[in-house]
């Protein structure tokens, strides 16, 4: 599978997340078989002003993690190409945030809200694609609303435009992350486009990821939350994994941050240990780990878990 010219190894690929997409995430999500992974959105306007070097320190993309799609978000198109500039060098795929619906992102004219003008949304899109060899893909929501569901419409002129992907998060902006996604539309986007389509919403765990690939014919199926949670959700052999292995792999995500980051976070440290002890049974309170000041700590924390 290939989106553009980039191999893709495995259908399931890993969502961009805000303040969940570290380095060290991204790695353990690759270790575990995720076929691509997104690095969290990053706002135009904070990215077109740095040089190479701080945007390389910033993206902090390693080989063994790659292919590596960097998300952008922004409406005005000449941060956008600047920033597109400034990280081709550095990315594998290059994506374009339609799907983020948080209130003040919306307000900026971000994200779902280009939704409501697909000519500058089309316009915009062509531009990324004439600036850049790397590939130009989309991540969307179905429309801003349910009486304004323009998702089928849309990615056809976004294909038209010279994306080689979209992604397609089967809400409404209005919707959030409430109700259940809609696969039907994901799958008439799908039959309408020569380009591979991937599905996004509500998967957590392999098998529902299998379902939806199944139900809307999709070519690829992107994970959020499910994987932040079970960042081993891309490895149908680990469809099930006890305490022990889920203890491995946190002991490993702990492993990949001191040798990978710079930032030396105990907080983000503690709350992906928090997401992926979600499953760990035991009737200690892993809750305790959220108090914890130094990453030490919290690798001793885990180590003495039962």
């Amino acid at each position: 599978m290939k989106i553009g010219a980039v191999d893709i190894s495995s259908p399931f690929i890993l969502a961009p997340m805000a303040a969940v997409n570290c380095t060290a995430f991204r790695m353990l999500c690759k270790e575990n078989k995720a076929g691509l992974v997104y690095t969290q959105m990053f706002d135009v306007e904070l990215i077109k002003n740095k040089n190479k070097r701080e945007v390389k320190d910033i993206l902090n993309i390693t080989e063994p993690e790659r292919p590596v799609s960097v998300q952008l978000i922004g409406k005005d198109e000449a941060s956008i190409i600047k920033s597109v500039k400034l990280i081709e060098e550095f990315a594998d795929i290059i994506d374009f945030n339609v799907g983020c619906s948080e209130k003040e992102f919306l307000a900026q004219g971000y994200g779902a809200h280009l939704l409501s003008n697909p000519a500058l949304l089309e316009n915009i899109v062509k531009k990324m694609v004439q600036a850049t060899s790397k590939p130009v893909t989309v991540k969307m929501r179905i429309g801003i609303d349910a009486q304004k569901i323009i998702a089928v419409t849309l990615a056809k002129n976004l294909e038209n435009a010279g994306v080689k992907a979209v992604c397609i998060h089967g809400r409404t902006a209005q919707q959030k992350l409430a109700k259940k996604v809609n696969w039907t539309i994901m799958k008439q986007v799908k039959e309408k486009l020569a380009i591979p389509v991937m599905a996004n919403g509500d998967v957590t765990s392999y098998t529902q990821g299998l379902e939806l690939l199944n139900k809307t014919t999709c070519d690829f199926v992107m994970i959020g939350r499910g994987a932040r949670d079970r960042p081993w959700i891309f490895n149908p052999k680990k469809a099930q994994i006890d305490n022990s292995e889920i203890k491995e792999q946190i002991l490993r995500f702990i492993e990949l941050y001191n040798t990978y980051e710079h930032r030396g976070s105990s907080q983000e440290v503690r709350e992906h240990v928090f997401w992926m002890l979600k499953d760990y049974t035991t009737k200690q309170n892993t809750r305790k780990v959220l108090n914890l000041r130094y990453i030490q700590d919290i690798k001793e924390f885990v180590y003495q878990l039962h």
